[in-house]
C-alpha cells in the first residue's frame, strides 16, 4: 500500500521542469519571436538540461539563435506554473537579453529550422499563447521596473512594501536581569 503513495509523490516531483528565455530587443522597440516550422511563435526559450542553471540555459538558446557570443543579463520574470491532472508543475525564467541595434526584420536560422521576427511588444503579446504573452508583460514590467517580476500561471504576484523584520532581544531588558544578579549577590 506504500508502494503507489510513494511512486505518486516521487513521480509528481520528477515531473517539474524548468525552462529558461531570453526577452531580445530591438532599439527601436522590436521583440525577437521564433516560430520551428509552423508550430507557434514564441519568445528565444527552451528546457533547462541536467546539470545546468537556468541563465545558462537562457544563453545557450540565445546563442543558437543570434550570436554564439551572445550573452543575457539579470532575470526578468519568474513564473511558477501549475500543471493540471497528467501534467507536472514547471518554473520559467525570462531573462533580460538585452537590446541589438540592428534594421533586420526577419530572419530564418541555420539550415531553415525556424523563423524568426523582431515585432512590436502589442503585437507579440497577440502572437504568443495566453501564458507566454502574460510572461512577456511580466517581463517587460521588470525591464521598466528595474526589478524581477513573480508570476503564476502567468498572472503577476502582488508585492507588499518589504520591511526589516521587528528588533528581536536576545536577553531580557537590563532592568529585568540586574534584579536577578541583585538577588544572587545578597545570597
Amino acid at each position: 500500500m506504500a508502494a503507489p503513495g510513494l511512486s505518486g509523490y516521487y513521480g509528481s516531483i520528477f515531473k517539474r521542469s524548468t525552462t529558461a528565455g531570453a526577452v531580445i530587443r530591438t532599439v527601436d522597440g522590436g521583440i525577437l519571436l521564433l516560430r520551428y516550422g509552423t508550430g507557434p511563435w514564441q519568445l528565444p526559450a527552451g528546457v533547462v538540461k541536467a546539470g545546468e542553471d537556468p541563465r545558462t540555459a537562457a544563453r545557450r538558446i540565445a546563442r543558437e539563435t543570434l550570436d554564439p557570443g551572445f550573452d543575457v543579463g539579470r532575470v526578468l520574470a519568474v513564473d511558477y506554473l501549475q500543471g493540471g491532472p497528467g501534467r507536472g508543475d514547471s518554473i520559467a525564467f525570462l531573462f533580460d537579453g538585452g537590446t541589438l541595434a540592428t534594421t533586420v526584420a526577419a530572419f530564418t536560422g541555420a539550415g531553415g529550422g525556424f523563423e524568426a521576427r523582431f515585432l512590436p511588444a502589442a503585437e507579440c503579446r497577440q502572437m504568443l499563447d495566453g501564458v507566454t504573452g502574460k510572461q512577456l508583460a511580466g517581463a517587460l514590467l521588470g525591464l521598466e521596473l528595474g526589478t524581477t517580476v513573480e508570476l503564476v500561471d502567468g498572472v503577476q504576484v502582488p508585492t507588499e512594501a518589504v520591511c526589516p523584520p521587528p528588533l528581536r532581544r536576545m536577553m531580557p531588558p537590563l532592568e529585568d536581569f540586574s534584579a536577578v544578579l541583585e538577588h544572587r549577590e545578597r545570597t
